[in-house]
């Protein structure tokens, strides 16, 4: 039996020890936080109130938070969804729940049922990168945890039903023959031709149209209210076949991008992997840097609505962003503090462009994070300069 004194430094732990420590929490009423790590690559953060779950995050849980919290609250604007799936830290997650919470826009029952799923797909994970990834996992807990306090007002979420849950979850995986394809991939189509000759089912015709790059599996299963064991069983035929392939990363498609309604557009290209992102309201200004960008061999996504841009940043995790300074609703400045709060996009250069090249806009930049600062219109040869600059060439 595990205890559950502090430990400050990561220890390893296995599988089996790690479940036998979160039903040890329950006993003893741990209040606190469990640390999870994978091999220094991924990490989980778990805070526990008297022995339940009350708030989990880590490794995609800005976009488990995104896809469960359209599921299970219907009354949340776009905009709430996407300021809880940002990665935020724990104190202003929590201060976004509780408000919340105290307009009745979340009822405790529905935010419970999203902590839960969030767990699940994550304790799920952990099983499968170290059962099949063969990947090692260490842990450290904090009882008393500082932060933990914020999470009072949260519901309680039972740990050992969630546990059971992500078990059967992993052996029907397994029993499917799945074990070696995670549920995180993106499906990708790759020979529309081959998928026009097929007599497809309704489940594949169905999912097929929802494929836009930039939705995992489960985001499918879940869009499309199909178990995402049959889901990704029906589309394998076509993966053997070529017609569609599985991503690791989200693959923005321009067809795809503009149906969504969101002004977009996006460029591919499989010579280099690099995506380049810009954000101006401008379509004339998207789609001058869309050229630049792409007769160079890049990927390239533009967006005109800055509202929508973090969330398709979380799904596509860009290699640069160009950031117009002047928007309606969320300008440049504002939007490239946003990224910057949110761990899995703090690193990614931001080059700020705006045709007001005043030292005061220079300055306001920086100590909003900006990387680099680009003035319009822009032209070819500073555009690739300042790639060139802040992008390691692969």
């Amino acid at each position: 039996m595990l205890d559950v004194e502090q430990k400050t430094e990561y220890t390893n732990i296995s599988l089996k020890e790690l479940f036998a420590q979160l039903q040890e929490f329950k006993k003893v009423s741990f209040s606190g936080s469990l640390h999870l790590k994978i091999d220094n690559n991924q990490s989980w953060l778990f805070f526990l109130r008297l022995g339940h779950l009350s708030l989990p995050g880590g490794s995609n849980s800005g976009e488990r938070w995104c896809r469960y919290s359209k599921l299970f609250c219907p009354n949340l604007k776009n905009t709430q969804i996407q300021s809880l799936a940002l990665e935020q830290e724990l104190r202003e997650q929590y201060n976004i729940l509780a408000k919340l919470l105290s307009q009745g826009l979340i009822e405790r029952q529905q935010l419970a049922a999203l902590i839960a799923n969030v767990t699940t797909e994550i304790l799920f994970d952990l099983i499968q990168l170290c059962q099949i990834g063969g990947n090692s996992l260490s842990y450290k807990v904090i009882p008393d945890d500082p932060n933990s306090k914020l999470i009072s007002l949260l519901p309680l979420v039972e740990i050992a039903p969630i546990l059971k849950q992500a078990l059967q979850g992993w052996q029907q995986w397994q029993n499917e023959g799945l074990a070696t394809y995670s549920p995180n991939l993106f499906p990708i189509i790759k020979q529309p031709a081959i998928l026009k000759a097929q007599s497809l089912s309704s489940t594949q015709k169905s999912t097929i149209s929802l494929i836009n790059g930039i939705q995992s599996l489960r985001d499918l299963a879940v869009k499309s209210n199909v178990e995402i064991v049959f889901l990704t069983k029906s589309l394998l035929p076509l993966v053997k076949l070529g017609a569609i392939s599985f991503s690791p990363v989200p693959i923005p498609r321009k067809s795809d991008i503009s149906k969504a309604g969101d002004n977009s557009s996006v460029a591919t290209s499989s010579e280099k992997e690099i995506l380049v992102a810009c954000v101006d309201d401008s379509p004339l200004a998207c789609q001058a840097l869309e050229k630049i960008i792409c007769s160079h061999g890049y990927r390239f996504v533009g967006i005109q609505n800055s509202l929508k841009a973090l969330p398709l940043f979380l799904k596509s995790k860009p290699n640069i962003i160009f950031l117009d300074l002047i928007m309606p609703i969320t300008n440049g400045y504002e939007l490239c503090a946003q990224i910057r709060k949110t761990p899995s996009l703090k690193d990614v250069p931001v080059v700020i462009l705006t045709g007001r090249d005043g030292l005061v806009d220079r300055m306001r930049a920086k100590m909003v994070g900006s990387t680099d600062f680009l003035s319009k219109p822009v032209e070819a040869e500073e555009v690739l300069k300042v790639m060139n600059k802040h992008l390691i060439k692969t």
